[in-house]
Parts: structure tokens; C-alpha cells; sequence
């Protein structure tokens, strides 16, 4: 495949690019790659955590392994999600 392919692919894909100047730290659970129960899945799939300590208690159940990842969002975004001192935000219903 070519170079221009390449980039092209890339482009149509969405590849995100970090805003490290004015990003956000958050987490959120993820069961990539691996095994997980049903409820893991549905519960990973919207939320967001403000914390790492909100993200480790935020399994769905006491056998969910699903691990944490770090994501980066706008400060807006950030504000809008976690107002009132929220540390979980679910996308469904906060944005």
C-alpha cells in the first residue's frame, strides 16, 4: 500500500490527535482485548471517571477485570460532564 493510501486511510478513519494545551485528564474503563462479562460490557461502555480512585470502583460487578485507560477531552467538555462535583459522568445522559 502506498504512502498517499496511507494517509488517506488514516484521514477517513478519524485518527484522533491529542490537545495537550487544552485537554483533561479522565478515565474510563475498558474491556479490549480481553474477556468480560455482559454487565462489564454495558457498564464500560458510556461512563467516564473524573478519578482513577472513581474508575477502580466503578465495576459493574466483583469479578469485573476490565482494566483503566486515560483519555484526554476539551476543558468545556470536562466542565459540562463532571459539574456539581460529579466524579462519574455517564455520555447518555450528561451530554
Amino acid at each position: 500500500m502506498s504512502a498517499a493510501a496511507v494517509a488517506g486511510a488514516a484521514a477517513t478513519m478519524g485518527c484522533p490527535r491529542r490537545n495537550t494545551t487544552n485537554g483533561v485528564k479522565v478515565f474510563k474503563r475498558s474491556s479490549r482485548g480481553i474477556h468480560v462479562s455482559n454487565a462489564a460490557k454495558k457498564n464500560n461502555a458510556n461512563k467516564l471517571f473524573k478519578t482513577i480512585f472513581a474508575a477502580q470502583n466503578g465495576r459493574a460487578h466483583k469479578g469485573d477485570n476490565s482494566y483503566i485507560v486515560t483519555l484526554t477531552i476539551n476543558k468545556q467538555t470536562f466542565d459540562k460532564l463532571f459539574a456539581n462535583g460529579k466524579v462519574v459522568a455517564d455520555l447518555r445522559h450528561d451530554l
